[in-house]
């Protein structure tokens, strides 16, 4: 396979201009008791620093319940998985449309990031963040 060919996963940047090899989050469809894995066109990868306003959204939700394991998640954990199931991502979103962004940069990356989350939830359970501090 040549470099050309490598596929990549996606990432969505606001303002993030430092070194590609930093600290993020990855964004994957969760599908209840599908084992394989994601497809890496169907994971996206937000930087730290472009985080914070999809952050605030899901600290909102916890504690949470995973309807598949029935494990309950007391925060957010920025070291490991959040799998997040699709009636809360609707909430998260609903915030998020209605975010005041002033500048019109940080509008559009909300809206692709909506738009994402959006086209995944149609074919799975919901979404799961991974950090990877």
């Amino acid at each position: 396979m040549s470099k050309k060919d490598k596929k990549e996963i996606q990432t969505l940047i606001y303002r993030y201009s430092g070194p590609r090899a930093n600290i993020g989050y990855t964004f994957e469809p969760l599908r209840y008791g599908d084992t394989d894995e994601p497809k890496l066109e169907e994971i996206i990868f937000i930087y730290a620093d472009d985080f914070d306003i999809v952050l605030s959204a899901l600290k909102s939700k916890y504690p949470l319940d995973d309807p598949d394991t029935g494990e309950t998640y007391e925060a957010f954990d920025p070291c490991w998985d959040n799998p997040i199931p699709e009636s809360i991502w609707h909430e998260i979103l609903t915030e998020l449309d209605a975010w005041p962004a002033k500048e019109p940069e940080l509008r559009i990356f909300i809206d692709s990031f909506i738009a994402w989350v959006r086209a995944h939830l149609k074919r799975a359970n919901g979404i799961i963040v991974t950090g990877n501090l």
